[in-house]
């Protein structure tokens, strides 16, 4: 899913304007800048002292905790679709499972190239769905053969997908680091 250009800026203002307004408060409450001794705030004193303002600072503090998760909650990743309608020229509808396509490109790509262990994930694209394969390259491979593989499952996939309903890409990652081991101690 991609994110609107707009989020990024606005999530870092709204934290800039969320720490002013934080600081502004502390020094506030404890005057470390002796500003406030010097201004006079007794309407602003006036107001926070009100009966009204406890419930009015509750109901803002609802409505912006409402909006903030409506907000995470609009961003997550949706989970993609497990079919995926393949196009024909005639009148019958031909729908694909991908989920059975996954695990076969994940088999297919540990079995062609030196790598470790792979792992795939489904997102959803225009018009069709992207599998990620992800994997970590056996520490004894050569680049070649890491790209040859690679280049060979792409094709069969563009082959057997032409128009693009199921794409692939394929990370590789640096060798897996072996868990730590413990040596024994001679005394």
């Amino acid at each position: 899913m991609r994110r609107p250009a707009i989020d990024r800026p606005a999530a870092a203002v709204l934290g800039l304007l969320l720490l002013a307004a934080a600081a502004a408060v502390l020094d506030w409450r404890f005057d470390l800048a002796g500003i406030w001794t010097r201004l006079d705030t007794a309407q602003v004193r006036d107001v926070v002292d009100a009966d009204w303002f406890a419930w009015a600072a509750l109901g803002a503090a609802v409505v912006l905790a409402v909006l903030a998760l409506w907000w995470l909650l609009a961003r997550l990743p949706r989970p993609a679709e497990g079919r995926v309608a393949l196009s024909s020229t005639g009148s019958d509808r031909i729908d694909l499972d991908v989920r059975s396509v996954a695990p076969r490109l994940r088999a297919d790509l540990d079995r062609v190239a030196p790598v470790d262990r792979t792992a795939s994930r489904r997102t959803a694209v225009r018009g069709g769905q992207l599998i990620e394969l992800r994997t970590h390259v056996d520490p004894r491979a050569d680049g070649e053969s890491l790209v040859n593989a690679a280049a060979g499952i792409a094709a069969s996939v563009r082959t057997a997908f032409p128009d693009g309903e199921i794409a692939v890409r394929i990370l590789v990652d640096g060798p897996k680091r072996p868990g730590r081991r413990r040596t024994p101690r001679v005394h």
